[in-house]
């Protein structure tokens, strides 16, 4: 019998967690150290992997985790419902793993399948894959481990101004400029926009976030967002936390590296320091680290910052986790 054909595979979303799991387990794929709490979020905070799930109506059928090492393609997690086995739906599965592998130019497709497998080693090979004569090493990553894994050292400023600064005009810069504040940002555009500042600055912690958690912060009415256009192009944003009774914080003031050096910062950061200033606060606040820019600190105290603390934090390098490009390098203190 082939599959069904009101049956749609698609990535796997968050509330699909528990299905999951218990699909995983009615197939024996639960045994230790396999754990979805711990393997699925890895996958997904990776961008070189995807779990694709197999669904008629609201029925999960069956999954598949595809990954790649930028050389060769690997394929876990194969499961399908025992009572919905022998109708096509792992071949169905692992055709659409194999088209993820061959749209990211991926040549080569291999997995692991354990001796005691028979059935599954017969089920791959009517698909075409072989044995390949190769000797497999492995060593389990002990908890002790990841204490081990390199860390970044990070000296973060803490700046305040408490009160309204007196200074001259900030020349604004040439261009069609525009400053927009957004109402209820999708948080795929303000993933972008976190991105494309922050990335080169290693700004990392709200990739940690998932949507949910990101959507409570920006979309609290005490927090407020304005993106920076030239030319009709988003050129860099700022936001304005304002939760903190009395106090202002000026979080994620930032361009674009394709906008730098055009006397955008300072025009960004005057408007910041207006916009923060108009609930007539006791103090704002604004922070800095070693990571950012290097003008950030002495733009911050021309403005009429001044530092009140400094502290130093070792976080783990978000590289290693994929929440940061890896051909990006840390500007160190």
């Amino acid at each position: 019998m082939p599959e069904s054909p009101s049956m749609q595979i698609r990535v796997y979303r968050d509330e699909d967690f528990d299905a999951v799991a218990a699909l995983w387990t009615a197939c024996g794929l639960d045994h230790a150290p396999n754990d979805p709490s711990i393997d699925i979020p890895i996958l997904r905070a990776s961008k070189h992997g995807e779990l694709f799930l197999a669904f008629e109506g609201g029925l999960l059928l069956g999954s598949i985790m595809i990954g790649h090492d930028g050389h060769r393609a690997w394929i876990y997690r194969l499961a399908v419902r025992p009572d919905r086995r022998h109708q096509k739906i792992g071949r169905a599965l692992v055709h659409h793993a194999e088209g993820w592998a061959a749209l990211r130019g991926l040549r080569k497709v291999q997995l692991m399948i354990r001796e005691t497998n028979p059935d599954v080693q017969a089920f791959y090979a009517k698909l075409g894959y072989e044995v390949t004569p190769r000797t497999v090493m492995a060593r389990w990553i002990e908890p002790g481990d990841r204490e081990k894994a390199e860390k970044i050292k990070v000296v973060v400023n803490l700046l305040e101004m408490t009160e309204r600064p007196a200074r001259n005009v900030v020349p604004t810069p040439q261009g069609k400029l525009a400053i927009l504040k957004a109402e209820k940002m999708p948080v795929r555009f303000f993933r972008y926009l976190y991105a494309g500042v922050g990335d080169p600055w290693f700004w990392y912690y709200r990739r940690y976030l998932s949507d949910e958690q990101i959507a409570s912060i920006i979309h609290d009415p005490k927090v407020e967002l304005y993106v920076l256009y030239l030319e009709g192009s988003p050129a860099g944003y700022v936001e304005i936390d304002r939760r903190a009774e009395g106090e202002v914080t000026i979080n994620h003031l930032g361009l674009m590296s394709e906008f730098i050096g055009k006397g955008l910062g300072p025009w960004l950061l005057a408007f910041a320091i207006d916009t923060a200033w108009q609930s007539d606060p006791r103090r704002v606040l604004i922070e800095t680290c070693s990571l950012d820019h290097p003008s950030a600190l002495p733009l911050y105290q021309k403005a009429g910052f001044r530092p009140i603390g400094q502290r130093t934090e070792f976080i783990d390098d978000p590289r290693l986790t994929g929440h940061v490009p890896a051909e990006l390098e840390p500007r160190l203190p």
